[in-house]
């Protein structure tokens, strides 16, 4: 396999001058790189809702089950004469004596959670392959980024492979998990590197669309 990845050549002539410009081009703005993630969110969204259609679809039933379950159990207690409703915590004291109860509200949240994780796995699946197979892709871009005039590069302004793209897109999580101060580097700092760029080692910068002469390879 090629240093540069799954796609293409990267040590094409054509992969070189493209390199070349985009070690000298300037590095993408804040909200341009904004603008490009929501547009790739938006092309997203059909199939997300393909893909999770199952999983959320599932933790939906569940939590209805889990609902009425515990409304019937709270009905029967008001017709049996129980009193007035009691505070929330003595509510959940008298659900986890009530044996039964408690072992189908515990199978049910178990089921709830499954789905919901196979539906965050089956998300993270599908939006892992979209941005790592574009970014390492002779485009070096997302539909959004191509878009807007945008590229991912490493460093040396040369085109990312699957390992740096999928290391960009991991430690995109950082960023989040950081309340969004990792995003907001690349509007603070001078090269517009975001957190995960940093930790990847990769620059988004503008560059025009490159056009491809008649004897040139795709690169």
């Amino acid at each position: 396999m090629s240093p540069g990845g799954l796609f293409g050549q990267p040590g094409s002539p054509n992969s070189r001058a493209r390199a070349s410009a985009a070690a000298a081009a300037a590095p993408a703005g804040f909200w341009r790189r904004t603008l490009a993630y929501g547009i790739d969110w938006l092309l997203l969204a059909p199939l997300m809702a393909f893909v999770l259609r199952s999983p959320l679809g599932a933790a939906w039933t569940g939590m209805l089950e889990l609902n009425t379950l515990l409304q019937e159990w709270l009905l029967d207690r008001l017709l049996a004469g129980a009193g007035p409703l009691p505070s929330p915590l003595a509510l959940a004291r008298a659900v986890m004596e009530d044996a039964p109860l408690h072992a189908s509200v515990e199978a049910l949240i178990v089921q709830l959670s499954r789905s919901l994780t196979h539906a965050v796995a089956m998300a993270a699946i599908t939006a892992g392959l979209y941005f790592i197979g574009f970014e390492s892709s002779p485009w070096q871009a997302t539909p959004g980024k191509r878009w807007l005039g945008l590229r991912v590069v490493d460093l040396h302004g040369a085109r990312i492979g699957w390992g740096r793209a999928g290391a960009r897109f991991l430690a995109g999580g950082l960023s989040w998990l950081s309340l969004n101060l990792g995003h907001a580097l690349a509007g603070w700092r001078a090269d517009g590197r975001a957190l995960h760029d940093l930790i990847a080692g990769t620059r988004v910068v503008t560059c025009p669309p490159v056009r491809r002469r008649s004897g040139d390879r795709p690169g």
